[in-house]
């Protein structure tokens, strides 16, 4: 089958839909939809009264549990390169907290620590971890960091038996070493005993000191940057003082059956999005199905990937990601061709160059946009009717194998160049 064409069948049973059940398929039909109406109504007017805090600017965008997101801004701080006039402070507490950490044994570091290498998604051969301090011969600090999500296939322990982090040979190093999992004080322990688990409750007071003993030495802007960041992870992971039930709790337990048939029903609408996605693409492709790998995450987002697009020229992973935003004012689904982890600029450039002025032409013309992203380097956004579901589902795939029509052969030659470079 052509890449641009899809087969209607693949969605057939979406079609199954009624228009007016979508996000409430599960209802009790003894419930009134006027009862539900008036509940929601109810909560909307009694939440409108309630004093929040500023949202943070990961909350305006929506990211706030987004681990990259924590990960980028904590490295940008830690850096002393990086101009945001803190200078070695910030890396000086974190440091500290590491210290003086019961179950740690880095040593506390107050000298040289402008010569300190702060890198992010560090090369071990075994995957990249996210936050590398390495101070020459001297110590290093290999962190993997969480927010929201567990550790992913026992990552720690195939960091901690990694011969090579990054430039670091781990047998020639004679200095001290720290392997720390920083994740919520809630969240489950490493799955390594190398590594150390420390909470993100316990860092950020030593953060915060960097704030208030500052006398004002630090640029306004990145003591706001700073403290937006640290608003953030209070905010995440309730870190705020316990004084009393919040107007938010007491609304959920009043019409918390409503709220949870809302939330099921969202879910599981949800999740036959993905569902048919998956199927719409598979049945669509003109090549064997064993050919590609499909990560169906239905709570988030789906992806696909040829089998040999993972790994390219070191760690970098080519895939298709589909997002689904069921926003009420404008739903969608986002797709995006993503080429991410370390090593993915020098991959994005060798696909930028192979493109001619005709495919960019195309791909402008069909309104693929250059996001260069931490993990997406394309991306459109496309419209979701959810008055005629199946209909967004078939034309969401036709869009995709339009893109694939254009990107994919170059992409297949990229791989296989690299692939015949290693052997």
């Amino acid at each position: 089958m052509n890449p641009s064409e899809i087969d209607g069948k693949a969605i057939q049973s979406f079609s199954a839909y009624s228009p007016s059940t979508l996000y409430v398929t599960v209802f009790d039909n003894t419930v009134p939809e006027t009862t539900i109406e008036a509940h929601l109504q109810e909560i909307e007017e009694r939440l409108a009264d309630v004093n929040r805090p500023p949202a943070t600017t990961l909350d305006i965008l929506g990211e706030a549990k987004r681990e990259r997101y924590w990960e980028n801004l904590l490295v940008y701080f830690l850096d002393p390169e990086n101009p945001h006039g803190f200078g070695t402070d910030v890396l000086r507490v974190f440091l500290q907290a590491l210290a003086e950490h019961e179950e740690t044994v880095l040593p506390l570091q107050q000298s040289k620590l402008g010569e300190v290498k702060v890198q992010s998604q560090v090369p071990t051969g075994k995957g990249p971890f996210d936050i590398f301090l390495w101070s020459k011969d001297a110590w290093y600090v290999v962190i993997e960091l969480k927010v929201a999500a567990a550790e992913t296939r026992t990552q720690t322990k195939r960091y901690a038996q990694a011969s090579k982090l990054g430039d670091l040979n781990v047998s020639r190093h004679d200095g001290t070493s720290e392997y720390v999992y920083l994740a919520p004080r809630s969240a489950g322990a490493s799955t390594s005993e190398t590594f150390v688990d420390v909470s993100w409750e316990h860092i950020v007071p030593y953060l915060e000191d960097v704030l208030t003993t500052s006398h004002g030495q630090y640029p306004s802007k990145s003591h706001a940057q700073l403290a937006d960041y640290l608003d953030t992870i209070r905010q995440t992971l309730n870190m705020d003082d316990f004084t009393t039930i919040s107007e938010e709790t007491k609304l959920y337990t009043e019409y918390s059956d409503t709220i949870d048939r809302l939330v099921k029903a969202y879910k599981n609408d949800k999740a036959k999005i993905f569902n048919h996605l998956q199927t719409a693409f598979l049945d669509a492709l003109d090549g064997p199905k064993k050919d590609w790998t499909v990560n169906n995450r239905p709570k988030t987002y789906i992806n696909f990937a040829k089998i040999n697009w993972e790994n390219v020229a070191g760690n970098v992973r080519i895939e298709y990601e589909p997002h689904v935003h069921l926003n009420r004012d404008h739903p969608e689904i986002r797709l995006r061709l993503d080429i991410e982890n370390s090593g993915n600029q020098q991959i994005r450039e060798e696909f930028s160059e192979k493109l001619g002025q005709e495919d960019w032409e195309a791909l402008e013309d069909a309104d693929w946009e250059v996001v260069d992203g931490s993990y997406a380097y394309l991306a459109k956004s496309v419209p979701f009717d959810t008055e005629h579901p199946a209909d967004s589902i078939r034309r969401t795939i036709q869009e995709l194998n339009g893109l694939r029509a254009i990107v994919e052969p170059y992409i297949d030659g990229i791989v296989q160049e690299h692939q015949n470079s290693t052997h």
